[in-house]
């Protein structure tokens, strides 16, 4: 679909301009409830509903460019605006701007509502300044290669964009730097809004705004030779030029360089695409052959995305990627390259530099630079104007530098910041947008003095977004006054959130663990214990919390995960029966209890409700959960598993914790206890690893040990009592210290039985007792058929652990 300079559909001759736009919204935009698009659309319609009608309709003539459930609208078809950011978050700026043909939805000649016409002109100065910032981009590399007229005509082109705003206040100093030193008319008219707008401009810098890369050819050339899927990585102490060797790529052309970056998972890779909802979304990410990655820092990313760029060097999924550690390779890689001191040779440009430094490149900056080659980094702050120290070493906290955070942190005003900021990038200290350039350094630093550091944390989180502000709430703990406790909780709760939403529940309640215990906070922190099958200790958080429907909700489930089945459902009966969420939480547990007590068809309604409201409610990763309940029930009364369960499957990829369950699911239908059939058994051995390697990549360990469980499982009734004691070890070694009683007393009955070990079968039993799990201790006693002989057989009921269904 084009929307840029226009709107039509591939070669279609289609001239409905009102079907157009509510496509075009769909596309950027994502899937909607009908209801939203008729009251925006038609806001002033007597039949809203109706006129949202008649338009889908009229989109028919396009094909299935659309997707209507009967709840939610999607469009089904690429959109030019994907496009263009997909090449602008890979560093393809020349072929962003290509894409660019003009202003969003430009010449559109339908009248609008107040919030669509808020919608189409805010997302038409977005993408301007995008455009924008690609053209000062590519205008700033042909100034540092000395082409000053192209730098400018450059700059030119950024500053009339077609449909961006006139330039922020942040780019007139780029825009002067680029055309000052060609004499362009245009630089007086920037000076002057500069002036009015009290925006200081420093001098012009010189044409080669960045000194060459000195030494490091042959790296660099090896590095530009690595074709689509290879990967290189390239090691050296801190210090030694490897984000130095990475800038010069960049400078180069054609590479994206991601800054390692602590947090939520996957936050390193997320310049690369604007959705990262778990690995497999990573690895679509990187699957772009064009793309030329390269991440600085490998020790400083997330784990997550470490594991996912483990799992891209297996796969090669298509783009290139560079990784810059401080330790020797930590994954499979086609190209080693260990940085240590330049050589004499490679400094024989520079008289002395290599007697005075040894060839070291942070010293040799300094004396480049004409400084005393013993310079640190502490003293060359402190030679600097009083804020630089201050905005340097705050920035240095940051994963991820947040420049207004950072401003309010300091109380600097808006002039003084700026001016701070550009002193500290000319000083090569960090990048315009504020990331430091010696991340080793400068923790050393921060090391020496732990308080003035947490004082500094303390400062940005109160000035930081909630969502991304935790860790710094959590690195100033100690200095937290009472008033503090409420933002801190609402920083964790929406850290949490973010991080349950990625697949990562421990994770999660880890987090809400250290915040402060509001209601909020509790209740989820309660869920994320759910997740992990920690029902007991979730009870607990949630005891004396007030009657509210989402607590009883969560005592509903945490309830009959300790099998008190009669009490999970007098809580189930207790929430509302609208099209809430608590609601379908409501219908999940009624149909887990029919299930129990073979009220098969129930269960089935009680299911087909639950995702119903779940999807109503944009919870699609719960609605999964139900749909998976639904499809093993199916296979038991006879479907056929692999077409039952295929739509799921390819449903869950965008969700890798329920594609783990489906996965485990499905396995579980293909070897029944009662078939001896090779290639089944064989397939389900398949669709356990794999969904084990989910769980590893997920870090969640009770996952992993639910699969072996499963898998022990059927070597067990299987015959084969070695393989399955092995498993259920393994399993037991996973739980270690995990809070997941109830697992492990399922684990070790089941281990206690294969060895013929009756004194430890019931200590396995009694462990189960003592954490609350009365129902199910009474389950696997009713199903327990212990016989007079050598090797006592456990017969094992359908609803266990690694055998039944999961939910």
């Amino acid at each position: 679909m084009r929307t840029l300079g226009g709107l039509s559909v591939g070669e279609a001759v289609y001239r409905r301009e009102k079907p157009l736009l509510l496509l075009a919204y769909l596309c950027l935009e994502g899937a909607q409830p009908r209801r939203r698009l008729a009251s925006l659309f038609w806001p002033e319609a007597s039949n809203p509903m109706n006129s949202l009608a008649q338009h889908l309709i009229r989109l028919r003539p396009l094909g299935g460019v659309v997707l209507d459930d009967g709840a939610r609208v999607e469009a089904r078809l690429e959109c030019d605006v994907d496009l263009f950011r997909a090449h602008g978050r890979a560093g393809r700026h020349a072929e962003a701007l290509g894409v660019y043909g003009g202003p969003f939805l430009d010449g559109l000649g339908v009248a609008l509502g107040p919030d669509l016409e808020e919608w189409l002109f805010e997302t038409r100065e977005a993408l301007g300044r995008e455009a924008r910032s690609a053209h000062l981009t590519l205008a700033e590399r042909r100034l540092a290669l000395g082409d000053l007229t192209e730098a400018a005509a450059g700059a030119e082109r950024a500053y009339v964009v077609p449909g961006a705003p006139p330039p922020d206040p942040a780019d007139l100093p780029r825009l002067h730097r680029l055309l000052q030193p060609a004499g362009h008319p245009l630089a007086e008219t920037v000076r002057r809004e500069a002036d009015e707008l009290e925006v200081p401009l420093t001098a012009a810098p010189s044409p080669v705004t960045a000194p060459p890369l000195l030494g490091r050819m042959a790296e660099r050339a090896a590095l530009e030779a690595l074709g689509p899927g290879q990967v290189a990585w390239v090691s050296g102490p801190a210090g030694t030029g490897k984000s130095a060797l990475l800038a010069a790529l960049t400078a180069q052309g054609g590479w994206r360089v991601l800054p390692g970056r602590p947090g939520l998972p996957l936050a390193t890779l997320e310049p690369l695409a604007p959705r990262l909802a778990g690995t497999a979304d990573a690895l679509a990410a990187l699957s772009d052959s064009r793309l030329r990655v390269a991440l600085d820092g490998w020790e400083d990313a997330d784990e997550a995305t470490r594991a996912a760029l483990t799992l891209a060097a297996r796969q090669r999924p298509g783009a290139a990627l560079v990784i810059a550690a401080r330790d020797p390779p930590a994954l499979p890689i086609d190209l080693h390259l260990t940085l240590g001191p330049l050589t004499p040779a490679e400094l024989a440009a520079h008289p002395g530099a290599f007697e005075a430094t040894a060839g070291h490149p942070s010293l040799l900056a300094a004396f480049l630079r004409g400084a005393p080659p013993d310079q640190t980094l502490d003293a060359h702050l402190n030679a600097l104007p009083p804020p630089a120290r201050e905005v340097y070493l705050t920035l240095a906290l940051q994963a991820a530098p947040n420049l207004a955070a950072t401003r309010a942190a300091l109380r600097l005003p808006a002039a003084d910041f700026a001016r701070t900021l550009d002193l500290l990038a000319r000083e090569g200290l960090c990048t315009p947008g504020g990331e430091v350039r010696t991340p080793g350094t400068v923790r050393e630093l921060l090391n020496v003095q732990p308080a003035h550091a947490a004082l500094r944390h303390l400062h940005l989180a109160r000035a930081h977004p909630e969502g991304r502000g935790w860790p710094h709430w959590q690195a100033a703990r100690a200095l937290w006054e009472e008033e503090d406790h409420p933002a801190a909780a609402r920083a964790a709760h929406a850290y949490a959130s973010e991080e349950m939403k990625r697949g990562y529940p421990g994770q999660a309640a880890a987090t809400l663990e250290g915040a402060p215990q509001t209601g909020e906070v509790r209740l989820l922190r309660a869920w994320a214990l759910l997740q992990l099958g920690e029902a007991l200790r979730a009870g607990e958080v949630v005891a004396d919390l007030p009657t509210l429907a989402g607590v009883t909700a969560c005592r509903a489930v945490a309830a009959y995960q300790l099998g008190r089945y009669d009490q999970a459902l007098a809580l189930a009966e207790q929430l509302p029966g609208d099209g809430s969420l608590d609601a379908a939480h409501g219908a999940m547990v009624r149909g887990h209890v029919a299930l129990r007590e073979n009220r098969q068809r129930e269960a089935q309604g009680q299911y087909r409700r639950a995702a119903a409201l779940y999807r109503l409610n944009g919870t699609t990763p719960l609605a999964l959960t139900a749909e998976n309940l639904l499809a093993s029930m199916a296979v038991q009364q006879g479907a056929e598993p692999w077409a039952t369960f295929a739509p799921l499957l390819e449903a869950s990829q965008p969700y890798p914790p329920q594609r783990a369950v489906i996965l485990s699911n499905l396995a579980d239908c293909l070897s029944p206890a009662e078939t001896t059939d090779p290639v089944l058994f064989h397939q389900a051995e398949q669709l356990y690893q794999e969904a084990a390697a989910l769980y590893e990549l997920l870090g969640n360990r009770s996952g992993q040990a639910r699969v072996l469980n499963a898998r022990g499982v059927n070597f067990h009734v299987h015959g084969d009592h070695q393989r399955a004691r092995e498993l259920y070890e393994q399993a037991l070694r996973l739980l270690s210290g995990g809070g997941n009683l109830r697992l492990m007393g399922l684990v070790l009955s089941n281990l206690s039985e294969v060895e013929g070990n009756l004194t430890q079968f019931d200590d396995a039993l009694n462990l189960l007792e003592r954490a609350g799990h009365l129902g199910l201790v009474q389950t696997i006693r009713s199903n327990a058929r212990l016989t007079q002989v050598s090797e006592p057989i456990l017969v094992l009921p359908p609803a266990m652990e690694g055998k039944g269904h999961h939910g």
